[in-house]
């Protein structure tokens, strides 16, 4: 990766921009036509800004639009020699549209953001700085939104959920408007709609997280392809994504400790059934059938949840050492086979 200096404006004018940073900067685009020309021409002012200090390039992602995006992104392709367009044959949603644009993005920072306008190019430099101070991600704070009560409070739930749950401090995990070295993003792999928990899978990493202010408004043209609806999903999300970053390589340990509290559950209503039995000649089978059959039933899971743990460890070996396994074991090697590397 090219060192990333902080040079004075005028010390940079002498530098070539084979020597500067490359800044990819990749959108998602899904039926933006209204919002794109003005996009464009707002990044390629802030471009020009900062040309003394990097070079840019624009990488548009057309994830299956259904109206003249993909025509007004090629007329503007043909305009400017730094845009790129990547044309998915449908929609795909927008992890899978971050994640080809991170695959095709070529800077030695990367920084992604929505097409609607509601994410703002000027932010951009506020980025740059961040990255230059060290931090390997930084993420946009939406510290003034001025979106629908509809949006804002499930979106702060889910912050305030996976920051206990990750133990990450920024406040806004779920923006896209981040920016990142090329090195971190490509060692990210999504699926899903992981796009929003970024920032938890880069520290996953090892990755350093900032975040900085930005400028947040309504979206302008056009209607939200968020919804209520999504609020469910994205707490299934946090589920997997809690167990993946935590438990990936050990899942013995949360369904041995399901099976432990599901069995000794088992065990205590047994036990007092059993004394009630015995102290009382109750027939509990009969007269108490309903703790019996939750007794069965919890015994009958713990045992579940411990044949769980173990084919998911097996799993998880096969997962990270494949073709490691071999039938036998040797004790000692003599002459000439000793020497030879295994």
């Amino acid at each position: 990766m090219q060192a990333l200096t902080n040079a004075p404006a005028g010390a940079a004018r002498g530098v070539s921009a084979a020597a500067r940073p490359l800044v990819s900067v990749v959108v998602p685009v899904f039926d933006e036509a209204g919002t794109l020309p003005e996009l464009v021409r707002r990044l390629t002012d802030v471009a020009r800004t900062l040309e003394v200090r990097y070079t840019f390039e624009f990488v548009l992602v057309d994830d299956g639009s259904s109206d003249r995006t993909l025509t007004v992104a090629e007329g503007l392709a043909v305009l400017d020699p730094r845009i790129s367009l990547v044309s998915l044959r449908r929609n795909y949603g927008q992890t899978a549209a971050l994640q080809v644009g991170f695959e095709h993005a070529r800077g030695d920072i990367v920084v992604s953001m929505d097409a609607d306008l509601q994410h703002f190019p000027e932010d951009i430099p506020a980025f740059l700085d961040k990255i230059e101070e060290g931090f390997d991600v930084v993420c946009g704070w939406r510290a003034d939104r001025q979106e629908g009560v509809n949006r804002r409070w499930p979106s702060a739930a889910a912050n305030w959920l996976l920051r206990r749950l990750t133990g990450l401090t920024i406040h806004d995990i779920g923006t896209t408007f981040r920016a990142y070295r090329g090195d971190v993003v490509r060692q990210l792999r999504m699926l899903g709609e992981h796009h929003r928990f970024i920032p938890v899978l880069a520290a996953n990493v090892g990755a350093s997280i900032a975040e900085v202010p930005i400028k947040n408004i309504g979206r302008p043209v056009g209607a939200s392809h968020y919804g209520l609806s999504r609020t469910f999903n994205v707490l299934l999300d946090i589920v997997f994504l809690v167990f993946y970053i935590k438990y990936l390589d050990r899942p013995m340990r949360v369904f041995g400790r399901l099976a432990l509290v599901a069995l000794a559950a088992a065990s205590g209503i047994t036990a007092v059934l059993g004394y009630i039995y015995l102290a009382y000649g109750v027939p509990v089978v009969r007269e108490r059938s309903g703790w019996f059959l939750l007794a069965l039933v919890l015994f009958v899971s713990g045992i579940q949840f411990l044949l769980f743990g173990l084919i998911s460890e097996v799993i998880v070996r096969l997962y990270f050492y494949p073709g490691q396994a071999k039938p036998y074991l040797v004790r000692t090697v003599t002459g000439n086979a000793a020497d030879v590397r295994r």
